[in-house]
């Protein structure tokens, strides 16, 4: 599939691109929540990574392959392994990876992110508290409801678990 190059990030031999990563900014986030990601597309300006979260190009910088010194770029934070998982796996017929995902994300690297998050589950909540009431239940919508808040707790807790463990 792929074969490491001397100093240089990953090519993929089938294709002949090169994987290209990028990182938040130093300075736009804490140093604990800087990853570095796999570039998987850009659309105006956000840039996508592999493990399907975007960001603000403004917000993020390329740099060199995670443990690999490469001229001109910075130095990787600790790799995104959601990223580098998605990425050697998408040729895999059995992968879900590009299945859209939910209203809250499976992963929840940013204080900012985490706001969100928060908001976006907290507006859906109420939502559904006003629906419940006047006896409109819809055990699908109820279920989504359900898989979102399971996946926002597991997020929660890994988030701060990073915290915690790099402060």
């Amino acid at each position: 599939m792929c074969k490491e190059e001397a100093a240089t990030a990953p090519v993929c031999a089938e294709s002949g691109w090169q994987v290209r990563y990028f990182q938040y900014r130093d300075g736009m986030v804490p140093e604990w929540s800087r990853f570095a990601h796999i570039r998987r597309d850009e659309t105006g300006s956000q840039v996508r990574s592999w493990c399907w979260q975007t960001f603000r190009l403004e917000e993020v910088e390329d740099c060199s392959a995670p443990r690999v010194m490469a001229m001109g770029l910075p130095y990787a934070a600790t790799e995104c392994t959601d990223c580098f998982v998605r990425f050697a796996f998408r040729e895999s017929p059995d992968s879900a990876f590009d299945v859209g995902q939910g209203l809250i994300p499976a992963r929840i690297d940013t204080p900012d992110q985490m706001a969100s998050a928060m908001r976006v589950l907290q507006r859906e909540l109420v939502d559904e508290a006003g629906r419940i009431p006047g006896g409109v239940v819809d055990p699908d919508r109820l279920g989504r409801l359900a898989g979102e808040v399971e996946r926002f707790g597991r997020a929660l807790r890994r988030f701060g678990w990073l915290a915690a463990c790099r402060s």
